[in-house]
């Protein structure tokens, strides 16, 4: 499995749109505060309630269809919790 540094996953994650204006989207794994693992195939960043991102060192996640269109509710992921991006192992 290939690896990607962390501030690199973040940095791509943080890139909301395309050239064409389109959702950006991704594939990411994730434990929650609860110990319980996510993986959405298909999902992109968003909010993660008022609050600063960067300080609080979350990244919201709204998992999507293959058209982009919202599925489900946006889930705060804190960035020490990431285990994949893109279907590459997160390293520090």
């Amino acid at each position: 499995m290939k690896t990607i540094r962390r501030n690199l996953a973040l940095a791509d994650m943080d890139i909301r749109t395309d050239e064409d204006g389109k959702k950006r989207i991704f594939s990411i794994k994730f434990v929650s505060n609860e110990g319980k693992l996510y993986y959405f195939p298909q999902a992109y960043a968003c909010g993660a309630g008022k609050m600063n991102h960067k300080e609080f060192q979350i990244r919201g996640v709204q998992p999507c269809d293959c058209k982009g269109n919202p599925e489900g509710h946006p889930y705060p992921v804190n960035i020490d919790q990431i285990l994949e991006y893109n279907k590459m192992k997160i390293i520090l």
